[in-house]
């Protein structure tokens, strides 16, 4: 595929992992012998439609990252960068945006504990971007999803209108970063990237994709995770 824009990616790494107990954070926590940060990059690095990837990371452990990456992706010529997350993924996700070079087009930004991302997935979401400025990868909602009040079911979901957003969510990126410093100026808090878009009233396209694209966030997370890996299934 012909490349005839500038596309980065943008990697959140700086959160605590507090639902994997553990010593040793679950974004650097191994996974069949490989750190979890390292399978997730390894997509972007290999991808040729990405050209520049950010990194952001806890400040503490700014070396570290840079000596994982640097140890696993040595023979890469990629420019890459490990920057200091905020205290919230909005605000590194704010931070890395604004580090990126003003002529970047569209920007990709994971969850770093997402490993199980597929270079097909990055044609097809960049593919959709440029048409749509915005797009989220999904999958469809299978559960029934109850909305409570206090202690009692409030309201039953018709699933049939449900996703689940997965990412990288892949944006316009002067559309993004415009939305975000907007976000900031109402003191907006958004738990994913799209709804920093979607209150600032542009539309968020979406993409139905694979439901293996988990995000690892506790131990039975980390179980599937080995065993997608160990039967080879993503």
């Amino acid at each position: 595929m012909e490349v005839l824009s500038t596309n980065a990616a943008i990697v959140t790494a700086a959160g605590s992992g507090t639902r994997l107990i553990g010593a040793t954070k679950k974004q650097f926590r191994e996974l069949n012998g490989i750190p979890i940060l390292i399978r997730t990059l390894a997509v972007f690095f290999d991808s040729p439609l990405i050209q520049r990837i950010l990194v952001t990371a806890p400040e503490e452990d700014i070396l570290y990252c840079e000596s994982l990456i640097h140890e696993y992706f040595a023979d890469s010529t990629k420019p890459y960068q490990v920057i200091a997350g905020g205290v919230e993924r909005q605000d590194s996700v704010f931070g890395a945006l604004q580090t990126l070079p003003a002529d970047t087009d569209y920007v990709f930004i994971h969850d770093a504990v997402r490993p199980f991302i597929s270079h097909q997935l990055i044609v097809d979401l960049y593919e959709a971007v440029q048409e749509f400025k915005a797009v989220v990868p999904s999958s469809p909602c299978v559960d029934t999803i109850k909305q409570i009040k206090g202690d009692v079911i409030d309201l039953t979901l018709n699933r049939k209108h449900l996703i689940r957003a997965f990412t990288p969510q892949v944006f316009d990126y002067h559309l993004i970063l415009s939305a975000y410093a907007q976000a900031y100026q109402q003191e907006r808090f958004c738990t994913d990237d799209a709804q920093v878009l979607e209150l600032a009233g542009s539309p968020v396209s979406y993409l139905l994709s694979s439901a293996l694209n988990i995000k690892i966030t506790d131990e039975f997370d980390l179980l599937l995770a080995r065993y997608l890996i160990d039967k080879n299934m993503y």
